[in-house]
């Protein structure tokens, strides 16, 4: 090969974060010549830095408003000339054009530019650069004479090479080579998806669309995938991909690549790096059924294993705020008046006569939670036949400045008086005028205060009509607190909020056969092994907790400890997915057991981190691949509603948020039966949603949890067609039942819940699962 000597450079850059420093370095500690076109160029020249304009060696100047820049063949054969070839050297010779050795170029910012949804279709036609990617593939594919700078990311990488080797090295230039057809790649298919989804226009003008449909056109598919491209950017990088044993039969052929976003190398896959790898490399089904452990046992701590106070059920925890505050402040009065900054409000205000019918308190309640999350914290509220209380705390709208209550309440009264008055066909004052306030001053009264709301209805004896009653559980943290110092007595039923909750997974098939939840790991494991140990066996484990030796320990003699009294007759796990393994952990799993030597160790690092919603799914159909965004919605509790003339006990909602979740990650049609932090039966992928019920409870009563079906809760992953799977549940033992809702004999099946006091939650929310 020549001697490589990097003389001259050409920067034509549209991003020019840190190009003055990088071409000034270039000049002066390695004498290389600079030169440059239009804005760069200038720059540079502003910078005094000595450049030479691409013009003076082309012979033209800039054309069709710089579309046609370097477009010619002194700067392209000066770049693809291949050095070691005597007739391209010859023929550069001949034409008397100098080689260039170094190429800096980044590309105009089409993605960007079309992710404004102000973006006209001929503002993102001109930021389709043509020059930029041309002049970047000649270079990277002449990689071995001439250096290719795609990206301000790689200036550093490129001077510690010239530094320390006097060139860049053949790794580096291949490298960098290979990120320029990577980056060309995400480009043009930016460009093809948002070219693709323009043809759907009825004109090919580019006439700017009525704002209803520029709304439209915003959240459609076409729009939004162009800002998912860069994100999706399904890199194959030779040097990630694993080679597995066989697909999902050993006559398939598979493999395992490692994938990209926006050119960041994902380190989440299961077998990546984080595998502490066992005798036996994981196979196909082995890195689809871990995915799927991790996926359950993730969003089961992001829910569960929040520290006290870190709810993430019900909006923002703002939580409530008890001021120094003299007798005279603390007394009843009306608002408005001279408000304590932040303070926390028990607020009450009447009817002027008569009564609320329940369609209209559910107006009112809407009303009294309109404002929560933006103007005002609202942590309980109920809606009486003749009056409202609240307990609310007032933001800060800036510094300083805080929301005024009373134009609060007169909205809330305003939107209310105006919507009943409509539906009644009447006029007139709805709401007396006054308003009575309190601050409350302390953890003793804030609870006092919140039970005084939860247990209005059941002292006026209404019944548990919770569709009228709304407590905010980002506030438990407080409540909690009263509760531990002034009522003991309560704490055991709201045991689910005083302690960190650990999560236990067992996967079989991409479905969950054991899960369990506990403040003591041992014990979340203990209820997710007992839950089916039969299927568990052969299965995927995740914990949600780092494992150390001693859990280790219990693991590896699951079957002496628990397993033979529930009739298993072996266990072995096939993946142990955990945060880390700590200690002696590894050795202890090593060695306990034959299979502790094959079981693939997992360590997976932090499991809170939050699902990426603009992430795509992509899946392989015939003649194409279908696309879509993941189902990130969990425990939105705000939009559940009780749909039943009974709500569910305390026991009954943590039962009814594991079952919710746990159906959420099972194949439809699902449905999944929880008790006491434990999954005991799971009815998985069948074509009827009666017979996933008929085996929910068949599972349940098979691995011993028949006592356990009493007062159990159930959860369908989509709504009931027909009342005869609650009837079954029921039949079961199951008293709380939590579904999407929507069906058009919906009513038959609360008739059916109603006629044998079960309690039922509509969700409002499907989670198919294909």
């Amino acid at each position: 090969m020549t001697d490589r000597k990097i003389n001259r450079a050409l920067i034509s850059v549209y991003d020019k974060t840190g190009i003055v420093d990088f071409a000034r370095t270039l000049i002066n500690e390695f004498g290389i010549e600079i030169i440059s076109t239009g804005g760069t160029a200038k720059l540079l020249a502003e910078n005094n830095i000595p450049v030479t304009l691409v013009e003076s060696i082309t012979g033209w100047g800039e054309m069709l408003d710089g579309r046609v820049k370097t477009l010619h063949p002194k700067i392209h054969a000066a770049i693809l000339a291949d050095r070691d070839n005597p007739k391209h050297v010859q023929q550069l010779k001949d034409a008397g054009i100098n080689p260039i050795d170094m190429v800096v170029v980044n590309l105009y910012p089409f993605e960007k530019t079309v992710a404004n949804p102000d973006c006209k279709f001929d503002d993102a036609i001109e930021m389709i650069d043509i020059g930029g990617p041309c002049m970047l593939r000649a270079a990277a594919k002449n990689h071995r004479h001439v250096v290719v700078v795609p990206s301000a990311a790689a200036f550093g990488e490129v001077l510690d090479d010239l530094r320390t080797h006097g060139d860049v090295t053949d790794l580096s230039r291949r490298i960098l080579a290979a990120r320029v057809f990577d980056r060309c790649m995400v480009y043009n298919q930016t460009i093809e998806i948002y070219l693709t989804g323009h043809c759907m226009d009825a004109s090919d003008t580019a006439q700017e669309k009525p704002a209803e449909d520029a709304s439209k056109a915003e959240s459609s598919p076409f729009a939004r995938m162009s800002e998912r491209l860069d994100q999706l950017s399904v890199d194959l990088y030779r040097g990630a991909q694993r080679n597995l044993r066989y697909g999902e039969n050993p006559t398939q052929q598979a493999c395992a690549i490692d994938y990209a976003f926006d050119g960041a190398a994902r380190d989440d896959i299961p077998g990546g790096d984080d595998e502490q790898t066992g005798s036996i490399a994981l196979s196909y089904n082995n890195s689809v059924d871990a995915d799927a452990a991790i996926q359950l046992c993730s969003e089961l701590h992001r829910e569960f294993g929040r520290p006290l106070g870190e709810s993430g059920h019900v909006g923002p925890a703002f939580q409530p705020v008890f001021p120094r505050i003299t007798h005279e402040q603390h007394t009843e009065r009306h608002l408005p008046h001279i408000q304590n900054p932040g303070a926390t409000y028990f607020i009450t205000f009447r009817l002027h006569e008569g009564s609320l019918d329940p369609r209209e308190r559910s107006v009112v309640l809407d009303a009294c939670k309109h404002w929560h999350t933006t103007k005002m914290t609202v942590h309980a509220c109920v809606v009486m036949p003749d009056h409202v209380h609240l307990l609310v705390t007032p933001h800060e709208v800036q510094s300083g400045e805080w929301v005024a209550l009373g134009e609060i309440v007169k909205s809330i009264k305003g939107y209310s008086a105006r919507i009943i008055n409509e539906h009644r066909g009447s006029k007139g004052a709805l709401w007396l005028d006054e308003t009575w306030d309190r601050i409350v001053r302390d953890e003793q009264e804030f609870g006092t205060r919140w039970e005084y709301i939860e247990s209005n209805p059941a002292r006026a004896e209404l019944g548990q009509q919770y569709e009228w009653v709304w407590m905010n559980h980002a506030s438990w943290k407080d409540l909690h607190e009263y509760n531990r110092r002034f009522r003991p007595d309560r704490l055991e039923s709201r045991s689910h909020i005083a302690e960190q909750t650990h999560s236990v997974v067992f996967i079989k098939h991409t479905n969950a056969c054991g899960v369990g939840t506990s403040s003591d790991p041992l014990e979340a494991y203990r209820r997710a092994y007992l839950g089916d140990p039969n299927a568990a066996m052969g299965g995927i484990l995740a914990c949600s907790f780092p494992i150390d030796a001693v859990f280790a320990d219990a693991v590896m003699n699951s079957l002496d400890r628990w397993g033979r009294d529930a009739g298993a007759g072996a266990f072995f796990a096939e993946v142990w997915a955990a945060p880390s393994f700590n200690d002696d952990a590894p050795s202890i799993i090593r060695t306990a057991k034959p299979w502790g030597e094959r079981v693939r160790l997992l360590a997976v690092g932090d499991m809170t981190t939050p699902p990426d919603a603009d992430v795509l799914e992509l899946r392989s159909i015939a003649g194409g691949i279908l696309m879509q965004t993941p189902d990130v919605t969990g425990l939105n509790e705000d939009a559940w509603k009780v749909v039943t003339q009974r709500a569910p006990s305390d026991q009954e909602m943590n039962d009814l948020r594991l079952a919710w979740l746990t159906c959420k990650h099972t194949k439809s049609n699902a449905i999944s039966i929880c008790k006491d932090g434990m999954l005991i039966g799971n009815g998985a992928g069948q074509m009827s949603r009666v017979m996933s019920c008929r085996i929910a409870t068949w599972l349940a009563n098979e691995n011993g949890h028949a006592d356990k079906l009493a007062g159990a809760a159930a959860a369908s992953d989509a709504f009931f067609p027909f009342r005869d799977g609650p009837d079954i549940l029921i039949d079961a033992g199951i008293t709380a039942i939590i579904q999407p809702g929507g069906s058009k004999r919906d009513e038959d099946t609360i008739a059916a819940c109603n006629e044998r006091n079960i309690a039922m939650i509509v969700t409002g929310t499907r989670h198919f699962k294909h």
